[in-house]
């Protein structure tokens, strides 16, 4: 399972959690799996499926950076004091990977 990319968040996690999530076990079967794959699909399940859908990614992104040993602030700090090869190449990948959560977050958020 995946965030980031071209989907914002893959598909199989969206349906899993649209199915978890859901109050009503009929109305999932009304929907194939790729309407529930799908972001584009206007709330299939449902508005107040799709919010919770949502704040649970959200709330997965945030345990997620937090089980990062440095903030992004810090890994910027160290980059700009200066750091060898091998540890600048590795500080900046950490970054790129906050970097893609936290526009995971931000995407989701304007949903």
């Amino acid at each position: 399972v995946s965030l980031g990319g071209q989907e914002i968040i893959e598909g199989r996690l969206l349906a899993a959690l649209r199915v978890l999530l859901a109050s009503d076990m009929e109305s999932v079967q009304k929907h194939d799996l790729n309407t529930l794959k799908s972001l584009d699909a206007e709330a299939p399940l449902g508005v107040a499926n799709d919010i919770a859908v949502f704040r649970t990614l959200i709330a997965l992104c945030v345990i997620a950076l937090e089980h990062f040993p440095t903030k992004l602030v810090d890994d910027e700090t160290l980059l700009k004091q200066g750091a060898s090869g091998s540890t600048e190449l590795a500080i900046q990948f950490r970054i790129q990977k906050k970097s893609v959560i936290i526009d995971v977050m931000r995407n989701l958020s304007r949903k």
